[in-house]
């Protein structure tokens, strides 16, 4: 497994504008590209970690938590896979457990630090949040709604004619390619 455009995209907006929505959209392109079918993929375990922030952020402890745990499980059982990427295992997996006992006492979002342990790949995300006009890991702007409040703000008209467009499509092929209207 090697660190992809993709994944240091993802580690800028998790630490540079702390975008937990924009991680979720570039690591879920990533993996419908590369691992669509692999339901236990590693991608799918830093989706879940930036939704159970995003969740946990905007206090839906029970989606949060239930994300995070899901997160937890994938990755421990995928070490290797975090390893191969430069992420320090014991270090994530504890601030995991941190995030999960705050979130289940109630107690107020704080975003953590994925610990990388190559100094490039530390030195490229570092550069790309500057690219982005963002401070890696730096002091978070909880009054950002159009990043907090993402999925609520954001235009969905694509992806409500792309769904509209593959059920015309799903209804023409049951019906051999006669379109029926119903």
């Amino acid at each position: 497994m090697i660190v992809t455009k993709a994944f240091i995209q993802y580690l800028v907006h998790f630490h540079g504008d702390r975008d937990y929505f924009e991680c979720h959209e570039i690591l879920e392109d990533h993996w419908k590209q590369q691992d669509a079918r692999n339901r236990d993929s590693i991608w799918i375990a830093f989706i879940q970690l930036a939704v159970s922030l995003y969740h946990y952020r905007r206090k839906n402890l029970i989606g949060g938590i239930r994300m995070m745990e899901k997160a937890l499980q994938r990755f421990i059982h995928k070490k290797d896979q975090l390893l191969l990427l430069k992420i320090d295992v014991d270090d994530l997996i504890s601030k995991i457990n941190i995030v999960l006992d705050k979130m289940k006492t109630n107690q107020d979002y704080e975003p953590i630090q994925i610990k990388i342990d190559d100094q490039q790949l530390l030195d490229i995300c570092k550069e790309e949040c500057k690219k982005l006009g963002v401070t890696w890991a730096g002091k978070e702007d909880l009054s950002n709604d159009p990043i907090i409040h993402r999925h609520i703000l954001r235009d969905r008209s694509t992806v409500e004619n792309e769904r509209f467009l593959s059920s015309v499509i799903k209804k023409m092929e049951r019906n051999e390619g006669k379109f029926i209207n119903n």
